[in-house]
């Protein structure tokens, strides 16, 4: 039956083209049209990620049902959008669910995850349907505008309004057209009203996330995307140090980038604690997957801000290893230097990896000073050992190495190579005995005397008080949070502190330990937290609570018995 699908209109979804190829067949009933599309009378109109792409084709020849499908997702659903930050594996398992069973399709990408909700039902452009109309055609569903998070076209910049078809159990088994009578006038807004400035950068944003549709970027690991971004934070200047984020200058910039238009999004405000917010954890946690949106404010925010001129006083990296018996002697392979400075001198240390060390002296005026050399690291004993076994002199394994002969006997000494020659070493040869002075033992114990003694046992009493409160202050937060030792830790003392001083506070450890919340505890707790949430809204969808908990499709069991119980006590109260 695919075979006589209408050709797909400019950004239109498969849901659309399926939908218009129904009221061209002016097909009645939903059942069995969709048994002849897909085989199974009982089969949803997915939205956004169809799947069974496979058996949709099955009437296509041989040769261009794997084109066909793959043209399908790229082009007719949101695949691209969904994946556009994924790593090729994750775009590669999507694409072959599609073609079958997409069971599990939303937690494989993080959106059963992500506080940015999928759109409750199929949504439109009040002048986008006005322009199809004017051209004479009939109107039909838009991809971009079907987009989870974005509440504005694209194309016109003005705001999308819902139909609630997709969701209904009447029609998520058949397509419906868009029309007038769906496509209501006074259909509500997706967002309240919004200033110039506000809707002019989200349908910059709406554009930006459009684009993706067609140009999604290339794929690359969770990980090495934020370090990249970490990389761009620190030509722009948002960085402290090579580990260290500016996340007061990081939020700063976002604002001045994007104002609040990331509060008019459900799911993408900011925390009031910056420490807490999504846009520092893209860029300081643990590599994960995060709603698209994320990525294009951040990208947008980045790109508007311009590089930031570092003083470089070395100039320009990688500079050149000088290690002569290393294979890559001369190449630039020193990817960072470390300054110091003195008495208005800047030193620069290059350090290779293979061990060689020299340093560089840079004046006030600018000028460089000659390479001086440092250590040779542990690719020294090696040469030297292969220059005494040929039998070479002290002038001639010096030469070889850059070296002048009474710093190579110290050199020697230092690794512990016996050599032949009887040059004495230049300056002080270092020691083990003397790099570790001796501490009088009476010094020591007046120097500990010394020192205040705690009272750890009232220490430990009263942590133990404020880690009591502190978990019943978590047991009653929502939306829940996990009674963990580091969450605890973090609200009544600093990081690591507890767990460094275990030993000493007995009674604190103790009370945490045996209140803290396992795995399947804390998703208990979560779930009986969401389903209290779904009674008084009034929809018990098994599959919604799954999801809004946040649950893998190991629990769909337990959630549906929980739902039951649920069902039934509103049925004993009524």
């Amino acid at each position: 039956m695919f075979r006589l699908a209408p050709a797909p209109r400019e950004g239109e979804t498969l849901y659309s083209v399926l939908a218009r190829l129904g009221g061209y067949l002016n097909v009645g009933e939903a059942a069995p049209f969709m048994e002849g599309l897909v085989g199974r009378r009982a089969g949803i109109a997915s939205t956004d990620l169809p799947g069974g792409l496979a058996l949709l084709t099955r009437d296509l020849p041989d040769g261009m049902r794997e084109a066909a499908i793959d043209r399908i997702i790229d082009r007719l659903t949101a695949f691209p959008f969904h994946t556009a930050f994924m790593p090729q594996d994750i775009r590669d398992s999507v694409r072959v669910a599609m073609r079958g069973d997409v069971t599990g399709i939303y937690t494989r990408l993080g959106l059963a995850a992500f506080k940015v909700r999928q759109p409750a039902g199929l949504q439109f452009c009040p002048d986008c349907i006005d322009d199809m109309e004017a051209d004479g055609r009939d109107p039909w569903w838009r991809r971009e505008h079907q987009l989870s998070g974005l509440p504005v076209c694209a194309i016109h910049g003005t705001i999308l309004r819902g139909t609630g078809v997709g969701t209904d159990g009447r029609n998520r088994h058949g397509f419906v057209s868009a029309s007038r009578h769906v496509c209501q006038v006074d259909a509500v807004p997706l967002i309240g009203d919004a200033s110039d400035l506000e809707m002019a950068s989200l349908r910059e944003l709406a554009e930006a996330a459009a684009s993706l549709l067609d140009a999604p970027p290339e794929a690359v690991a969770h990980g090495d995307r934020r370090d990249a971004y970490r990389r761009r934070l620190a030509d722009v200047g948002l960085m402290r140090s090579a580990s260290r984020l500016d996340v007061a200058g990081l939020h700063a910039a976002f604002r001045d980038r994007w104002g609040s238009v990331s509060d008019l999004i459900p799911g993408l405000e900011l925390a009031v604690d910056a420490d807490r917010s999504w846009l520092t954890a893209m860029v300081r946690s643990r590599p994960r997957a995060v709603h698209p949106l994320q990525h294009l404010m951040l990208i947008g925010m980045l790109d508007g801000l311009g590089a930031v001129k570092v003083d470089q006083p070395f100039g320009m990296g990688p500079w050149h290893c000088r290690n002569p018996i290393a294979d890559h002697v001369g190449l630039p392979v020193i990817e960072v230097v470390k300054v110091r400075s003195d008495r208005g001198v800047a030193y620069g240390d290059f350090a290779c990896s293979c061990g060689y060390l020299y340093t560089v002296a840079r004046d006030a005026d600018g000028s460089l000073g000659r390479p001086k050399y440092r250590s040779f690291g542990s690719s020294l004993a090696p040469a030297l050992v292969a220059a005494i076994e040929r039998g070479d002199g002290l002038r001639a394994t010096a030469r070889s190495l850059g070296l002048d002969p009474k710093t190579l006997m110290r050199e020697a000494v230092m690794a512990g190579v016996e050599v032949p020659w009887g040059t004495k070493a230049s300056g002080a040869v270092p020691s083990v005995a003397a790099a570790a002075p001796v501490t009088d033992v009476r010094t020591a114990r007046v120097a500990r005397r010394a020192r205040p003694k705690r009272n750890w046992f009232a220490i430990d009493v009263r942590l133990r008080r404020s880690a009591r409160v502190a978990i019943d202050e978590i047991m009653r937060q929502e939306p829940p949070v996990r009674v963990t030792l580091a969450e605890v830790e973090r609200r009544i003392a600093r990081r690591d502190w507890l767990v460094k001083r275990r030993a000493k506070l007995p009674q604190t450890m103790a009370m945490i330990v045996d209140r803290a919340e396992d795995a399947d505890a804390f998703r208990r707790r979560r779930l009986a937290s969401c389903l209290a949430t779904a009674v008084a809204a009034g929809d018990l969808r098994p599959c919604e609570v799954l999801r809004v908990a946040g649950l893998p499709m190991s629990w769909l069991p337990v959630v549906r018995d929980a739902v039951a119980g649920a069902q039934r006590g509103r049925r004993a109260v009524a």
